[in-house]
């Protein structure tokens, strides 16, 4: 083979991975960042229904569970989306949603009236992909 389709192949090659991958180092929390507005530390503004941002947040980034409160609580409900280390909450304001972003603890915390019975307390460094408590233990004796 000679060396111009060589370095041609490679060429594609590399434009095929980046373009793959670019999408990789972008982690949840900065992508609501960069695509709603900033009201205050962690929160957020959109123009759309908690519905349709929850959809597309979503599509950017499933979920481990996900908790619609709303059909049974109107306005006063939310859409609360669980990550390893992230608690998403999506409510009603206004034509639009407030998005929230809080640690696996606090975001159960304050949410714990939706998801309560639903989802596990998160362990000491959030949740396992599948959801369950990241704890490894290490009280007194443990592991010895």
């Amino acid at each position: 083979m000679n060396s111009k389709y060589r370095v041609a192949g490679a060429v594609a090659a590399a434009t095929v991975t980046a373009a793959a991958l670019g999408g990789c180092g972008t982690s949840n929390r900065d992508w609501i960042a960069d695509k709603y507005s900033r009201t205050g530390p962690d929160t957020y503004r959109a123009s759309k229904a908690p519905q349709a941002v929850s959809s597309e947040i979503s599509r950017k980034f499933k979920p481990i569970d996900t908790v619609n409160s709303m059909s049974t609580r109107g306005a006063a409900g939310g859409i609360f989306m669980r990550y390893p280390k992230l608690v998403v909450g999506i409510l009603p304001n206004g034509p639009g949603s407030r998005i929230t972003l809080d640690s696996p603890r606090s975001g159960y915390n304050r949410y714990n009236t939706h998801v309560a019975g639903i989802w596990r307390s998160p362990g000491s460094n959030g949740w396992t992909s599948s959801g369950a408590a990241s704890f490894r233990g290490g009280g007194p004796g443990s592991g010895k």
